[in-house]
């Protein structure tokens, strides 16, 4: 009986550490992730310094908003980029609002995601797409409240939308990830 009470802290211990390990193995992805992910936004930025990519993202953001917004019945104005208008609200776009921050993030999730190839890019469309949308309705959304509640604005822009935007990745990766058993 001596040996078995010995025994069961060893079996207890060894527990603790599969778990441990089965801990680090699948937060390991998430570290690589973001390591790539902060390479990749220096990258981006001395990216933009040297060619100037903001100017072309936030013209595609502007003009994909105001399609998208305009076939759904929404006000928005012709705008001349970098400014986008929305229910009368004038808003100016900056490089930060194209979310490419959260496009780089998503390229690094992908590529360090334990999916296979196919579903990699499967999951890579379905990121991508996702963020677009939430970044297209994110202006159109701002630009009510802008219009309704210029107040609030910055607090809901540069708060809201970050926690929004952040969920929207981690409920997404966390549904890829249940649906292949990860």
């Amino acid at each position: 009986m001596a040996q078995q009470n010995k025994s069961e802290p060893t079996n207890a211990s060894a527990q603790q550490a599969t778990k441990k390990q089965q801990a680090i193995q699948q937060t390991k992805p998430l570290i690589f992730t973001l390591i790539l992910w902060m390479i990749f936004m220096f990258m981006a930025h001395i990216a933009d310094y040297y060619w100037g990519i903001s100017k072309h993202m936030i013209a595609f953001v502007v003009e994909t908003t105001i399609f998208i917004g305009s076939s759904l019945g929404f006000s928005l104005a012709d705008s001349i980029s970098p400014h986008l208008q929305v229910a009368g609200f004038d808003m100016e776009v900056i490089f930060e609002c194209t979310a490419y921050n959260f496009y780089l993030f998503v390229i690094a999730l992908v590529l360090f995601a334990r999916w296979t190839l196919k579903d990699k890019f499967i999951n890579f469309a379905i990121f991508m797409l996702s963020v677009f949308l939430l970044n297209a309705s994110r202006f159109i959304i701002m630009g009510y409240i802008g219009s309704k509640f210029p107040k609030v604005f910055h607090q809901i822009h540069d708060y809201v939308w970050t926690i929004l935007f952040a969920l929207l990745i981690a409920g997404l990766y966390l549904w890829r990830n249940k649906k292949y058993n990860i």
